[in-house]
């Protein structure tokens, strides 16, 4: 099946205090998502069928799983989580914290291709509005990385973005 592509406004929802998330365009529900905070994960389940597992991967990366098939990679590229990379073979995002808080852009390239908005006190409600059409992978990815970021960044040594990620060994270990 082709990926689902949406423009115009979306919304992701979830009721207070919940770990379930849904992502509305339309009347029509494109996603659900549940987070499993012992794991650091979100499973996605697609309204067309589809089930996705967002997981750690190490140094401020997460992937999408489908089958044990990765789908796609969030990368965190600034030390501060104000810039990551989403992509996959079908598609490659920036996104990028704007001035106003819990607003966020979305971009190929420089240019902005669509925008993501919090509420004035959480991400409980996540706007969004798409300008051109945005694949619904890359909109959970995003989802991600906003309403819980501590999860994206959860694997160890992944305060570090990954531009700036090394090795280091200890004097007598290794060299």
């Amino acid at each position: 099946m082709a990926p689902r592509l949406v423009s115009g406004e979306c919304r992701f929802t979830s009721p207070p205090f919940s770990n379930t998330w849904a992502l509305w365009c339309r009347g029509e529900r494109l996603a659900t998502m549940t987070r499993r905070p012992r794991q650091h994960t979100s499973d996605v389940s697609l309204a067309d069928g589809g089930e996705i597992r967002l997981q750690p991967d190490g140094w401020g990366t997460v992937v999408a799983l489908e089958n044990g098939s990765e789908l796609g990679r969030i990368v965190r590229r600034s030390w501060w989580g104000r810039r990551w990379d989403l992509i996959s073979p079908a598609f490659g995002y920036v996104l990028t914290s704007d001035p106003m808080p819990r607003h966020w852009t979305i971009r190929v390239g420089n240019e902005p291709v669509g925008r993501l908005s919090g509420g004035l006190l959480s991400y409980n409600r996540l706007t969004v509005e798409a300008d051109v059409g945005i694949q619904v992978l890359a909109l959970v990815m995003a989802w991600h990385v906003l309403a819980r970021p501590w999860e994206a960044a959860a694997a160890p040594g992944s305060l570090v973005p990954a531009d700036r990620a090394h090795h280091r060994t200890a004097p007598g270990f290794g060299g």
